[in-house]
């Protein structure tokens, strides 16, 4: 990470806010290496915690923490969180990577940040921590009650219930900026959906964090005919299947697991399924609508002949996109494409692969944001 590069027309190794959040990803890198203690001790720790397998733990620590930053994107990450006296975190349990970037922006954005961790995933918030004081940098404090005051910002992470009761809870003056509940969407051409390849590297897009991501693809459009969208469904079971040897499914919980059971009994009954030993991918001539499969490694596949009828078929869900993936430029200049991007318009665009991996430039959630 250089600080001779340029963010917000000051060199970053002056500006303070930038100084933070070199501070915050310096701190993750600790934790990303197998070979600092710190590093050691989440990969000890957090199978337990997140009920994912060490290898999704090791995954998750290799691939998808944020370590580091490009001048263009610190400089939209600094545009983005904005200006407050003091801010106040409640994290998430979804994706334990997800309190780096959470801290990063909250020290973006104010002197003062006080961390609220979830009580399924303390972790990561407390690695962090412990990294940024042995740095003598500590930035946020690690609190058991959030209590805003007047001119502060609460940033929530979360279910979109526990978005709503804070937002109600909150004194008048509190600017609450609430990131929910979201799925991914992937947007294939004929071309795409006949490639092995992408296949596959839609495959890794569903397995980082078992899919309990926000950013993690539930669902793929193919362009075109039934038996194109049915070929896809087929040729992403047997990626996933053998993603599954490397990077096993970890632990569901008892209501993943009812979902999951009700999703593929709606399949038996509707569509077909490809089942495995840690996935589901459907596939349904759908007409209507989607059948939106819940989180654990289960993709739902359909057919779209035109913009009509996508717009038909996603409609009832625009509101929980956050991403898109694509795999050539040609789909994601298509008249679908188009239709898309306007039911969704905070979404993220990605190349299948990296939806997992946005830059580090906001919150992942950019809806309420672009």
């Amino acid at each position: 990470m250089t600080t001779e590069s340029r963010a917000s027309g000051t060199t970053l190794g002056t500006d303070e806010r930038a100084r933070r959040v070199f501070a915050v990803l310096t701190a993750a890198a600790r934790i990303a290496d197998p070979r600092d203690p710190l590093g050691q001790e989440a990969r000890r720790v957090l199978p337990d915690t997140t009920g994912l397998s060490a290898a999704s733990v090791e995954l998750g620590l290799r691939r998808h923490l944020e370590t580091q930053v490009g001048a263009a994107d610190l400089e939209r990450l600094l545009s983005r969180a904005g200006s407050a006296p003091r801010v106040h975190v409640l994290l998430s349990a979804n994706v334990f990577v997800g309190a780096v970037r959470a801290v990063a922006l909250a020290v973006a954005a104010a002197p003062a940040v006080f961390v609220r961790a979830s009580r399924r995933e303390a972790v990561m918030p407390h690695l962090l921590r412990r990294a940024l004081v042995e740095a003598g940098e500590p930035l946020f404090e690690l609190v058991d009650e959030l209590t805003p005051s007047p001119g502060d910002e609460m940033h929530v992470y979360g279910r979109d219930e526990t978005v709503a009761a804070l937002k109600a809870s909150c004194s008048p003056g509190v600017r609450v900026r609430a990131h929910g509940a979201g799925f991914g969407i992937v947007l294939l051409n004929g071309a795409g959906a006949a490639d092995p390849a992408v296949a596959a590297s839609v495959s890794w897009d569903v397995v980082a964090f078992d899919q309990r991501g926000c950013l993690s693809p539930r669902i793929v459009v193919v362009e075109g005919a039934d038996r194109t969208a049915a070929h896809f469904a087929s040729t992403l079971a047997k990626e996933l299947d053998l993603r599954n040897r490397a990077v096993p499914r970890g632990h569901r919980s008892e209501d993943e697991r009812q979902a999951g059971t009700l999703y593929l009994r709606t399949l038996q009954a509707v569509g077909q399924a490809e089942v495995g030993s840690s996935f589901v991918v459907g596939f349904e001539r759908a007409r209507r609508a989607i059948l939106l499969p819940p989180p654990g490694r289960h993709v739902h596949v359909v057919s779209a002949y035109a913009s009509e009828h996508l717009d038909k078929l996603l409609r009832p869900w625009a509101s929980g996109v956050t991403s898109v993936g694509y795999a050539n430029r040609t789909a994601d200049r298509s008249s679908l494409a188009k239709t898309l991007r306007i039911l969704t318009p905070g979404a993220r665009w990605s190349p299948v692969g990296s939806m997992q991996t946005p830059p580090l430039d906001g919150p992942v959630d950019l809806r309420g944001v672009l």
